[in-house]
This record gives C-alpha cells, structure tokens and sequence, in this order.
C-alpha cells in the first residue's frame, strides 16, 4: 500500500473527523491525516502531503504543496477549484457528484408540487385564517403534473436521477446533454436544445458550470419557452443570466421559476427576484441532507484504497472540461 500523507480541509465537525481518522487507521499505519481549520493551517499542513481533501482548491494551496498528486473535492461542482496552473498540471482531481442525485431530484418535484397545488395559497390561510378564497385560488389554479412534458438540460448522475423521478411521476421526459442515447428517456444532443424547449412544459437545468454553459439561457432562449411553461435550476447559477430571466418571468416565458442556485450567492438583498410572484426559491439547499458529510468520506475512504491500490478513482474530474 502506499504511503499516504492527507490534509482535510472541509468538515469542522469534530465528530465526523474522528470517523475519518478512525476508518483510515484501518487501512494501516501508511496512512496519515491532519485536519486544517483554515488555509493558512491547511498550507503548512500540505507541504508534505499528497493528498488533499477540501470544499474548495485554491492557487495558494496549489503553491504550497509541491509532493501533492490527488485532490478529492466534498462538492459535486468543480468550477471554483479550476485554474490554469492547476488544469495543466498531473494533480488528479475527483469529486462527490452521485450522492446529491436524490435529494436534489426530490426537490424538484418539491418544487413543482408547491406550484402544482398552489400551496402559497396554503399559507396565506394560515396566516388570515379565513378559508373561502385560499380555498378558491387552490381549486381554480391547481395543475395536474401528471402528462406533462420535461425537458431535462444535462443528463450526468443528477439529470439522470432527476429524469427517473419525474418519468416515475408520471411526466413525459427528455433530455439533452453533449452527446445522444437512449436510456430511461431519450437523451438528445445538445444542438437540439432550442427545438426542444418549444414543447417543453417544465425545463430543469441540471448542467455542469463550465465557460461552454456560461449564460446559457439568457434573452435569446427564454423567448423559446412555451408561455407560462417552468424554469427550474438546481445547477449553477452562473449557467443562467438573471435579468434576462426576471424579463422572461414577466412576458410568462418562463411562467413561473423554481430556484435553488443564484448567479451571486448569497442572493443580494435588492434582487429582482425577491419582488416576483412568480418565484419559489431555496438558499442553495437542494443537494444537500444531514448525512452529507458522512457520505463524502465514504466516497473519499472507497478513493483512498483505489488510489492506494493503483485502481481507478471513482468520480476522476476531467479538469479541462470542467467535469
């Protein structure tokens, strides 16, 4: 096996570094690891490692760490952590995409339950406690999902799990992604996103941030939208140009958004999107659970044998792409 020497600089929970610790003595006394409370910390503990486990990559832990060959991210976007220096360089990079594939897939059908039923309308009764007219608005403006078409932007392990849920809620799904094929929807080539978001009654943007995705729907795309058809985004939100968005939101094209990821985050206290009513959003929370972390170590522990063992890493980013 070989010598490891590992920085982690992610979980602060002191709890979760001691199963950390205590799930690699396992693998013998080759295995080292220090956990870092900041950079400054992470910096110094790096000079002699060769492994990193972190939230984010930087360019000054990049410099400090001259024997470093793997970086294991506790995120499934790799975006912030790619730079120049790093992408050209041998340092392998994986990440801990797959995990988030369910949680994120029930919030959006958590979402399009919460504009299906209407139940801000749900809400408002609680708060006035008169029950005619909320349960008017809920009768009249109720949707039914079931027969309705998707579109799913992005087919890896979350698009697809996002495809598996909304087929098995009855909603006719499709998908477009870089490359074509047929598995439990169609998936077609990205070249064919205009022409099928015209059908589209619900567009879930489940893509990799990449300069390639930057803005990618913006004035141009959202006018293709079916009138009063859902935009929903638990990608990135750089992959989305905001004000182009509020514009479509109020032209009906999209009709309603569903938001989980924002172009700045935290979202500014001024933004537009606050005053729509046509708007559900979350604070970035859809991928996110409380056995989070947990699952991250079990990724990184299953890595650290492969790795240790010559064996493929699961996950391996491809840095020149983006993911």
């Amino acid at each position: 096996m070989k010598s490891l020497r590992i920085v982690s600089f992610a979980s602060q929970n002191p709890i979760r570094q001691a199963e950390l610790r205590d799930a690699l003595s396992e693998h013998g006394e080759d295995v080292e690891i220090s956990f870092a409370a900041t950079e400054e910390e992470a910096c110094e503990f790096i000079k002699g490692a060769n492994v990193l486990l972190a939230h984010r990559f930087t360019d000054k832990l990049f410099y400090a760490a001259p024997y470093l060959k793997w970086v294991h991210l506790s995120s499934a976007g790799v975006e912030r952590s790619l730079f120049k220096e790093f992408i050209e360089s041998d340092v392998i990079l994986t990440n801990s995409r797959g995990m988030h594939a369910r949680p994120m897939a029930e919030w959006v059908m958590a979402g399009l339950h919460y504009w299906s039923q209407q139940f801000q309308f749900a809400e408002e009764w609680r708060c006035t406690r008169e029950w005619k007219e909320p349960k008017k608005h809920m009768t009249e403006f109720r949707k039914v999902l079931y027969g309705m078409s998707a579109l799913v932007v992005g087919y890896g392990e979350v698009g697809r799990g996002i495809a598996e849920v909304l087929k098995a809620n009855g909603l006719v799904v499709e998908a477009v992604a870089t490359r074509s094929r047929s598995d439990i929807v169609d998936v077609y080539p990205m070249e064919q996103l205009e022409e099928r978001l015209l059908e589209a009654d619900i567009v879930v943007i489940a893509l990799p941030a990449t300069p390639k995705t930057l803005g990618l729907f913006n004035r141009r795309i959202f006018p293709l939208m079916k009138q009063g058809s859902i935009f929903i985004n638990v990608a990135r939100g750089s992959i989305v140009d905001e004000t182009d968005l509020i514009a479509g939101l109020k032209a009906d094209k999209p009709g309603y958004a569903i938001l989980d990821v924002f172009a700045q985050e935290p979202l500014p206290e001024n933004s537009g999107l606050f005053d729509l009513p046509n708007v559900f959003m979350t604070p970035h929370v859809s991928g996110n659970f409380p056995e989070y972390t947990q699952r991250v170590h079990d990724i990184f522990i299953e890595n650290v044998v492969r790795y240790s063992n010559d064996r493929p890493l699961l996950f391996e980013v491809d840095k020149k792409r983006g993911y």
